[in-house]
């Protein structure tokens, strides 16, 4: 999937005047890959559309979850996932969280099965230089069910390749271990490319990223787009903005701090 196509499911999604309207769509798209995939959609229309006041049919809407990622052969969601998304003060997706972080049927409660990864913690300016490197390093900071004896940490390495035009720019997981420093050690049975999931994470809190495919990335003109998200590496004034897209605008303080987060089972 090219840039253009992920701008125009993005529009069409946000533009759509109805909850049920967006499930529904999603639940067939071809484009909505997996659990992960179909909540961040979701979690974005509400986040959206925060001042409709929705009345949510728990047990309906919980119905017609279950039955997508059934039918859809999708796995279950790490609840450590669902408990650091971001709701603010926003309604409907405190609802919305709430209802699906307790299914057992959606959400796995102690995380079984699920590896957890984080980049290093950057003020706003080193967050987006960190964007505009060749390689993203992620350490593991769950706990895992079997114990790796060597010395140093487990992680994985993303590698970004920059190309002219943009939309041609690719993220893949690094699966060489001759490209892993001493330090870091690759265990590829932990890391299944294709349920890998990104998202981006603010002082301990998560925003959705995924769902809006892969980023653009003009590294001659020092620009990342990903979704309704611009990082700006040369206009250091505003180096992390919300698109025009959104209602809702969020403002930064000067210590928060920004990283990636990775899960993958």
């Amino acid at each position: 999937n090219n840039h253009s196509e992920s701008v125009s499911l993005f529009e069409k999604y946000i533009n759509m005047d109805s909850f049920e309207d967006v499930l529904n769509d999603m639940a067939v798209s071809e484009e909505v890959l997996n659990l992960y995939m179909l909540f961040d959609g979701l979690w974005t229309w509400l986040f959206q559309h925060w001042s409709h006041g929705l009345k949510f049919d728990n047990g309906l809407m919980l119905e017609q979850i279950i039955q997508i990622k059934n039918d859809r052969n999708w796995g279950v969601m790490a609840y450590s996932y669902l408990d650091k998304i971001s709701i603010n003060s926003n309604t409907n997706t405190k609802l919305f969280v709430k209802m699906i972080k307790e299914c057992n049927e959606l959400v796995s409660p102690n995380n079984e099965g699920f590896a957890m990864f984080h980049s290093k913690e950057f003020s706003r300016a080193g967050f987006v230089d960190f964007l505009f490197s060749t390689r993203i390093r992620f350490n593991r900071t769950d706990e895992p069910a079997t114990k790796c004896l060597q010395r140093g940490e487990c992680g994985i390495i993303l590698q970004k390749t920059f190309s002219v035009p943009p939309e041609k720019f690719s993220i893949q997981l690094n699966e060489d271990p001759s490209h892993y420093p001493p330090s870091l050690h690759f265990h590829k049975d932990q890391c299944n490319p294709a349920n890998m999931h990104l998202a981006l994470m603010i002082d301990g809190r998560i925003f959705p990223l995924t769902w809006f495919w892969k980023p653009l990335c003009n590294n001659e003109g020092g620009e990342w787009e990903w979704g309704f998200w611009q990082f700006h590496r040369r206009d250091r004034r505003e180096l992390i903005t919300a698109g025009s897209l959104l209602k809702w605008k969020q403002s930064w303080r000067m210590y928060d701090k920004f990283q990636l987060v990775l899960l993958t089972n």
